[in-house]
C-alpha cells in the first residue's frame, strides 16, 4: 500500500489525522465531494466571484479555495486572503491545471494546487503536506479557545445570567489559572458588566474600531474583571444601531479573545442580524435559552427551524430551559418541550428569583451569596454537559 492509500485509509478510520481548522471554500457542487471527510473540515459555500467570508476564515489553520483563473474577482480573492492571513497556508482548487496559471498562483503565495472536482487522495495529501510545513510555533498560535454563543428565545429568559455563571463554572472546572471572557454583543441593552458588578470606560466599540491595531495588549486594556475567573468585554454605554457592526471586525475581536483566554462566551441580542447569524455559524456551540412557557417555546421552535434552514447543524445548537419551576403538577414538562421543539433539551435550571436578584443587585454570582444552592448545582451540571458537547464537536 502506497503513502496516498495509507493516508486515505487512515483518514477514513480516524478523525484525528487531519489538522484542526481546515476550511474548504467552494461552490456547492464542488463541496459535495467532501462527504467522506465532512466532519474533519469546515465546508463553506461561496460563489466563485463572491467576496470571501473572511470572518469565518480568521481561525483557519489551512484554507482550500476554489479559483477560476478567468475571473478577476476570483484571483483578487487570493490577494485579499494573503493580505488578511499571511501565515495561513492556501491550497488552490482549479478546474484545469496548467503551468502558466500554476505559476501565477504560486507567485501570489498559494502553497499548493489541486484539481477540481476534488479527488480525495490528492486533497488529503495537499492538506497533510501543508500541515507538515507549519512550524510548531504556528500550530500553537492557531490553537484557539472554545467559543460559545448564548442566545435567548425571547426577552426575560435569563440568558445573560446563564452566560455569566456558565463562564465562571467552566473556567473553574478547567483547573487553576484558567480564565473565561464574556463578550456582550447585546449592543442596545447588554447587562453583562452590571450583572458582574464591573464597569469600564472602554467597551466593545473600542475593539471594533481598532482595525489593524487590535492585539492582545489592546484587548487587555479594554476588558474588565467581573469575577476571579471571568473578564468582560462590555457592551457600549450608548445605544448604537444594531446593524452597524461589521462581522469581519467582530470576528477579529472574538479570535483575539480566543487566543488570550481559555473560553469565550458571547451573549447575543434577541433578534437576528446578519452579523449575529454569522457569529452563530462560526461558534463551536450555540446555546438557546428559553423557558417552559408557550411564547418562549413557540419562538424557540421558529428560531431553531430558521437556523437549521440556514445550514447550521442541529447538533451545534443546545437548548437550555431556564427559570423552571419544579412542581409535581406542571402544565408543560420537559418532554412536552422536546416534542414541541423536535429537539432535545440539554439542561433545565430552576427558578430562584430572590437569590438571583440579591446576587445581581450586588454585582456578584450566586456562589458569592450562597455557597450551596439548587441553582449553583444545576449550573455545574450544565457546565459538565456543555463540556461534553464541546468535546464531541472536536
Amino acid at each position: 500500500m502506497g503513502r496516498v492509500e495509507e493516508l486515505y485509509e487512515a483518514q477514513m478510520n480516524s478523525a484525528g489525522q487531519l489538522p484542526q481548522g481546515v476550511c474548504v471554500v467552494a461552490q456547492p457542487d464542488m463541496l459535495s465531494s467532501l462527504d467522506a471527510i465532512g466532519n474533519q473540515v469546515t465546508a463553506i459555500e461561496c460563489a466563485i466571484d463572491a467576496d470571501l467570508p473572511l470572518g469565518l476564515l480568521l481561525s483557519s489553520s489551512i484554507v482550500v479555495l476554489e479559483v477560476d483563473p478567468a475571473s478577476r474577482k476570483s484571483i483578487d480573492r487570493i490577494n485579499a486572503l494573503r493580505q488578511e492571513m499571511p501565515d495561513v497556508p492556501v491550497i488552490a482548487g482549479l478546474g484545469q491545471v496548467d503551468i502558466a496559471t500554476s505559476r501565477q498562483l504560486l507567485r501570489k503565495g498559494v502553497g499548493d494546487i489541486v484539481a477540481l472536482p476534488f479527488a480525495m487522495d490528492e486533497l488529503l495529501t495537499a492538506i497533510v503536506d501543508a500541515a507538515e510545513k507549519l512550524s510548531a510555533d504556528q500550530i500553537e498560535e492557531q490553537r484557539l479557545a472554545p467559543f460559545i454563543t448564548v442566545m435567548k428565545t425571547i426577552g426575560g429568559t435569563g440568558s445573560t445570567t446563564l452566560a455569566t455563571h456558565l463562564a465562571a463554572q467552566m473556567a473553574s472546572d478547567m483547573g487553576d489559572q484558567y480564565r473565561a471572557c464574556v463578550i456582550d454583543l447585546d449592543v442596545q441593552s447588554g447587562d453583562v458588566a452590571s450583572y458582574l458588578g464591573c464597569s469600564s470606560r472602554s467597551s466593545l466599540i473600542d475593539l471594533l474600531e481598532a482595525d489593524g491595531r487590535l492585539d492582545g495588549e489592546l484587548m487587555s486594556s479594554v476588558v474588565t474583571e467581573g469575577h476571579d475567573r471571568v473578564d468582560v468585554i462590555a457592551a457600549p454605554t450608548e445605544i448604537m444601531p444594531i446593524e452597524s457592526i461589521e462581522f469581519d471586525q467582530l470576528m477579529r475581536v472574538i479570535t483575539t479573545a480566543r487566543k488570550s483566554y481559555d473560553l469565550v462566551i458571547v451573549d447575543l441580542p434577541a433578534s437576528f442580524t446578519n452579523w449575529s447569524l454569522s457569529t452563530v455559524f462560526a461558534a463551536d456551540l450555540s446555546i438557546m435559552v428559553g423557558t417552559l412557557t408557550i411564547p418562549s417555546l413557540r419562538h424557540a421552535k421558529r428560531k431553531l427551524d430558521f437556523l437549521i434552514s440556514m445550514g447550521i447543524d442541529r447538533s451545534a445548537i443546545a437548548v437550555v430551559l431556564n427559570r423552571v419551576e419544579k412542581r409535581l403538577f406542571s402544565s408543560i414538562s420537559a418532554n412536552d418541550a422536546e416534542t414541541a421543539l423536535k429537539h432535545p433539551v440539554l439542561a433545565m435550571v430552576s427558578e430562584d428569583s430572590n437569590l438571583l436578584r440579591t446576587a445581581q443587585d450586588q454585582g456578584e454570582l450566586v456562589d458569592a451569596i450562597q455557597k450551596r444552592s439548587k441553582f449553583s448545582k444545576e449550573i455545574r451540571q450544565l457546565a459538565e454537559s456543555v463540556a461534553v458537547r464541546l468535546a464531541e464537536e472536536e
